[in-house]
């Protein structure tokens, strides 16, 4: 089932130009290819398409293995009584280093479930899937964030991944603490999925930032923050910034030509009964508002973190 505003406006969607345009959103989670590669000083990045890799790089970049790449498990030892990391000669914390405790069960599945805040309010289990390039929430956790309007309202998107395609909604999360790291600005997608264990998934948006180890025996997530590198406004890189312009500003363009062509007398809307198509319309407008809000947010956030002007268009 698609969650409430959702539900609604799919009903909505009836003219073909508007379904084949939704395919054309279509953003892959957890089940869709990753891309890595290293720019020429070493630094490693992600993405989701092969189109962010630069021309010159585009041959060295690699399908992303999380398992294999991106979290060292460390071998037994035994486990503490008092839930704090052990600091021996062996694996002394680093001073940029942060243990995260985690639950590592669902039912019989293994896991690492972490407990993270949302804009200092609410605190939800999320599992970590190094697989997933973004943050995925539940449309419960959504609704507990106040999210939606009082209509159920947010930008429509479809989003991709094991399960096929679904329909989900476009938001950003202005504040999210997991233990003592703290990251602002954090795009994300909500889902009608219903999880047991969590509510939510944390995926690179997050973790590109940091190496990760994971300890099975004292249950801890030990991320090492990646040394501070210039030209990185807010710990997102080129290729970030450039990425979600393009997404938001898309977005926004679309609906804005929607709200053009809704009334005109040749347009695909004009052959829908009086009262779809008024339905329709001020689905179109919503639609608008929201995307054309999205991408101001984006807009005032990369102009307070300097983010330079031709990584914006």
């Amino acid at each position: 089932m698609l969650f409430i505003g959702i539900r609604t406006c799919c009903r909505l969607i009836l003219p073909v130009i508007i379904v084949a345009y939704l395919c054309l959103l279509t953003v892959p989670v957890s089940a869709g290819k990753i891309y890595k590669w290293r720019d020429q000083q070493g630094r490693l990045h992600f993405s989701d398409s092969k189109h962010n890799v630069p021309a010159e790089l585009l041959n060295e970049a690699k399908e992303y293995q999380p398992d294999s790449s991106s979290i060292t498990v460390m071998p037994g030892s035994e486990p503490i009584s008092d839930n704090v990391a052990k600091t021996t000669d062996r694996d002394k914390l680093r001073k940029d280093s942060f243990s995260i405790p985690y639950v590592s069960r669902e039912g019989s599945a293994s896991r690492v479930i972490i407990n993270v805040t949302f804009n200092g309010t609410v605190t939800a289990p999320i599992l970590v899937d190094t697989g997933s390039p973004g943050l995925i929430i539940s449309d419960d956790l959504a609704h507990r964030l106040g999210l939606f309007d009082k209509n159920g309202s947010r930008l429509m998107v479809l989003i991709s991944g094991i399960g096929g395609t679904k329909t989900a909604a476009r938001t950003i999360i202005n504040k999210l603490s997991i233990g003592s790291i703290t990251e602002e600005f954090i795009p994300a997608h909500i889902v009608s999925e219903k999880w047991d264990a969590y509510a939510g998934l944390i995926g690179m948006d997050i973790l590109s930032s940091y190496t990760l180890t994971i300890d099975p025996a004292n249950q801890r997530l030990i991320a090492n923050e990646i040394p501070a590198v210039r030209n990185r406004p807010a710990g997102r890189d080129k290729v970030w910034w450039q990425a979600k312009f393009r997404e938001f500003r898309f977005y926004s363009e679309f609906w804005e030509q929607q709200v053009m062509l809704v009334d005109r007398s040749n347009s695909p809307y004009s052959r829908l009964p009086p009262s779809e198509h008024k339905k329709l319309k001020s689905f179109i407008f919503q639609q608008r508002d929201e995307a054309q809000e999205l991408f101001s947010k984006l807009e005032r956030f990369a102009r307070w973190r300097n983010v330079p002007r031709h990584w914006r268009r």
